[in-house]
């Protein structure tokens, strides 16, 4: 089986029901963000990845936020509502009816950012080989606190101990359950609705181990071989470092598949990002959501970058860019702003201090600094002299500005909106322009007029 291959049979139900009380937070626990992406998306794609198209998310409501952030970021995974919290083997039989006829689980908890496609790829065929009704994932962790101890006699798997549970010779042992089971559907279905409530009321997902090794290799135990994968997220601290391991992992992908990071441990780059070759970021680079950029690229300092698409060979100092797309060989000076819904096209010099919004700037277009291009459609060739704004905004609407191939606007123009600057017209330093301009013509002054034609000239 290999990343992204159909695992035939194989369902996964991810529990994202709890609402992770430690978190001390109003968002639910499994929404919480590790480097840009929530941590049940990331649990999700990991499965996905290693496989298993069918995902059964279970939640606590069907609409509510968990369900509806699973429905927007994890195309075709199917909700299951567990309703009142009754524990964790109870939120897996709330998943049973949206499996349908698989033959193979894999039950997992949503709150396993760290976990890799390899690893969940691994257990799968572990327990496809064999002939265990069930096999779980194990890992040896230095500090077990907050883990279930796994018991072995002879090296065999013999339970489990909770950690509420544990004395003082269990409480010390390294192995600890990570909390992701591989099981065969015909066995799990039934020994997990036979498992007895605790005096709570509550169905305990581990106790199907118990029932499991009453069987001759009724269950098994796959030991991970990075333990920092099995890092459960409980706590703000815990999400710290899930994010801090996970980013570190990031960085290390991305310069393997050759982008040059001058200072890593300044350098944040979300999950979803995409770094071509030969491609050179600065220290305090933020490269957010899910940018792409091309190769070739040199980006920062201190420049922050979200949901952009860039093209190759850019040049963008320390300057803010937001839900836009620059096409190949822009320059972007320091302490520029490109927001949402602009489109930058070949060849453009953005200057300093300059700020583009829901703006297209036609190729080789030269902004000058501290310069303002809002709602606007610019042309090819177009020199934005510096100090020019576009006045977008009457009060009450927005209005576009449309200024053609070739012009010449100016430092200081005020382009007034709406209004139309033709090709290859001219405005004067300090123009206010609040009528259009036809193409060739110069206009000067406050309001702007076009210069009369001199005789003989």
């Amino acid at each position: 089986m290999t990343s992204h291959q159909n695992a035939a049979g194989w369902v996964a139900v991810v529990l994202a029901a709890g609402r992770g009380t430690r978190m001390r937070s109003r968002l639910p626990k499994v929404l919480h963000p590790v480097a840009g992406r929530t941590m049940v998306r990331h649990v999700c794609e990991a499965v996905r990845a290693a496989g298993c198209e069918q995902i059964v998310v279970v939640t606590a409501d069907a609409h509510d936020e968990v369900a509806e952030a699973v429905r927007a970021s994890i195309p075709g995974a199917v909700i299951a509502v567990q309703g009142e919290p009754l524990g964790t083997g109870h939120a897996a039989l709330a998943a049973r009816a949206a499996t349908g006829d698989a033959s193979r689980v894999l039950i997992l908890n949503g709150d396993l950012p760290l976990l890799t496609e390899r690893t969940v790829r691994e257990l799968m065929q572990r327990h496809d080989a064999s002939n265990s009704m069930l096999t779980f994932l194990t890992a040896f962790l230095g500090d077990p606190t907050g883990y279930g101890r796994v018991m072995r006699r002879m090296g065999k798997v013999v339970g489990i101990v909770e950690e509420t549970e544990t004395d003082a010779t269990t409480r010390g042992t390294p192995e600890v359950n990570v909390g992701l089971y591989a099981a065969n559907a015909e066995w799990l279905w039934p020994t997990l609705s036979a498992v007895t409530p605790s005096p709570r009321g509550e169905i305990y997902l581990t106790d199907i181990i118990a029932r499991a090794v009453e069987h001759p290799e009724g269950a098994q135990a796959y030991t991970i071989v990075e333990s920092a994968e099995a890092q459960q997220v409980n706590t703000r601290v815990e999400l710290s470092r899930a994010e801090q391991l996970m980013r570190e992992r990031i960085r290390e992908r991305l310069m393997l598949d050759g982008v040059t990071l001058i200072d890593p441990s300044t350098t944040y780059i979300d999950a979803g990002v995409i770094v071509g070759e030969d491609t050179t970021l600065l220290p305090g680079v933020h490269i957010l959501g899910e940018s792409q950029i091309g190769g070739g690229c040199r980006i920062g300092p201190g420049a922050v970058l979200r949901d952009m698409r860039i093209g190759d060979r850019c040049e963008i100092g320390g300057s803010t860019l937001e839900g836009s797309s620059l096409a190949d060989d822009v320059t972007v000076g320091p302490y520029s702003h490109v927001r949402p819904d602009s489109t930058i096209e070949a060849g453009v010099h953005l200057g300093n201090y300059a700020e583009v919004k829901a703006s297209r700037v036609g190729a080789r277009t030269q902004v000058g600094h501290f310069s303002y291009i809002g709602d606007s459609d610019v042309g090819c060739d177009v020199n934005i002299g510096a100090g020019t704004i576009t006045a977008n905004y009457d009060g009450v609407d927005k209005h576009r500005t449309v200024i053609g191939d070739g012009a010449f606007i100016g430092s200081d123009s005020v382009l007034v909106a709406p209004v139309t600057v033709g090709a290859k017209a001219r405005t004067a330093a300090g123009a206010v322009v609040t009528h259009d301009v036809e193409a060739g013509s110069l206009v000067l002054g406050v309001p702007a007029r076009v210069r009369p034609q001199r005789e003989g000239v």
